[in-house]
């Protein structure tokens, strides 16, 4: 469907005329509402693969060069995708704060596919994906695979497309854990430690990132972040003074565990 979203190198104005008036076509789906979570070995306790099926050919092997792309692009031809995402990573990054200065960027490493066994997730959901393009009932829509493509067939070749092609799946966790011990940022009831009056409310407290999407247990945490604020409102006093104090920076950076998904 892709190549009815773009027309002469604009957005189609048809399909969104459509979705106005009659509420159909092709601006009713999200453009990804049919997947699967798979375990990838007998082995695996819970699913360590989503897989995600797009009705669009993608721009570029990496994936994100279609979203940033696309707007961009002409007349895209029609294709479709299955977007494999490791939901249980063993990868691991870090954040480390440079400064005392809110103004001054934190350094990131994301750590994409620094534990092979992620590696090894997205190997097999290469292969499961390419099995399930071969179903029956596939035939008339079944053309020539574009990426990673029919070259690349080894195990040592399909790792590296993945190194190459990774992306963030928008579920990065864990930066401002939740926690008792010496890695915690906040604690049980969000607060930061060793600051006052400062919570945090979002999915970078969470410590072990959920095998699926984090939306909702997002909602869950702010929900609760906003009933601690609301049951201290009796403890707020109505005046107070604020002392100026020296602000020293230490040698030594803080640092945060991430959990990213992958792509």
């Amino acid at each position: 469907v892709t190549s009815l979203l773009r027309f002469i190198g604009m957005t189609n104005p048809f399909p969104i005329l459509r979705w106005y008036l009659f509420k159909s076509g092709l601006l009713t789906s999200t453009g990804c509402d049919h997947g699967a979570f798979v375990r990838t070995s007998a082995s695996t306790g819970q699913p360590d693969l989503q897989i995600r099926f797009i009705a669009a050919k993608p721009l570029g092997a990496d994936g994100m060069t279609t979203y940033t792309q696309f707007r961009n692009s002409k007349a895209p031809e029609d294709g479709y995708t299955f977007q494999l995402i490791a939901v249980r990573p063993k990868s691991r990054g870090e954040i480390r704060i440079n400064s005392s200065n809110t103004h001054v960027k934190p350094s990131i490493d994301m750590g994409y596919l620094n534990n092979s066994a992620d590696v090894r997730t997205l190997t097999e959901g290469v292969k499961l994906a390419r099995q399930l393009g071969k179903n029956v009932g596939w035939e008339e829509y079944l053309g020539e695979e574009v990426y990673p493509g029919i070259d690349v067939q080894s195990d040592a070749e399909i790792h590296e497309y993945a190194k190459n092609t990774v992306h963030s799946a928008n579920a990065g966790v864990g930066t401002c854990r939740m926690g008792t011990g010496n890695d915690a940022v906040v604690t049980p009831s969000l607060e930061v430690i060793g600051v006052k009056n400062v919570r945090v409310g979002d999915s970078s407290v969470i410590c072990t990132i959920p095998g699926g999407q984090t939306a909702t247990p997002t909602v869950m945490i702010a929900e609760r972040c906003a009933a601690f604020v609301r049951s201290m409102k009796n403890k707020i006093p109505t005046a107070f003074h604020v002392e100026k104090k020296k602000i020293t920076s230490s040698s030594s950076s803080k640092k945060a565990t991430a959990a990213a998904g992958t792509a």
